[in-house]
């Protein structure tokens, strides 16, 4: 049982009843997933994404990819995966940071049927520094990159 579960047993058991309003539950549960959906965020996530891959990755498999990282990061992010897996903004904002991601020349997307990415110079020396730094994105930098090789690994779940 998870412990939402258990904690649900357990106030049955003991008789104790909360009343919460179906849309404060709601908007509570949207708050915490709302961090995932900052571009910057995002960038980095791809940005480590693209340096850790031996293959190339098409564009069209960014948002599957990206979430898949953030996922295995994120415990919280673990219940709500399968619908954010459909998120037409969690895809809009994957394609904002590829748009930020090139405007800023870090990654390059290849042209022609399957398009694909690939750091640029300037993006292979950003993750390198940015994973050698010693603050909060150094950190998170080699977090992620270890979140997508546990992802690599094990495969994407699909559903």
């Amino acid at each position: 049982m998870r412990p939402l579960e258990e904690l649900i047993a357990e106030a049955a058991r003991a008789e104790v009843r909360l009343d919460v309003e179906a849309a404060a539950v709601r908007t509570a549960s949207a708050a915490t997933i709302d961090g995932l959906f900052h571009v910057p965020l995002l960038a980095l996530t791809i940005v480590t994404i693209v340096r850790a891959r031996h293959t190339s990755l098409p564009t069209s498999d960014v948002a599957t990819w990206t979430l898949g990282t953030l996922s295995r990061h994120f415990e919280a992010l673990r219940l709500s995966k399968s619908h954010l897996r459909w998120s037409v903004l969690l895809r809009r904002r994957c394609a904002d940071a590829l748009v930020f991601l090139e405007t800023s020349q870090l990654i390059a997307v290849q042209e022609g049927p399957p398009r694909t990415l690939k750091l640029t110079l300037n993006g292979r020396e950003f993750i390198r520094k940015a994973s050698a730094g010693t603050d909060e994105t150094g950190v998170l930098a080699r977090q992620l990159a270890r979140a997508h090789q546990s992802v690599a690994r094990a495969g994407l779940e699909l559903l």
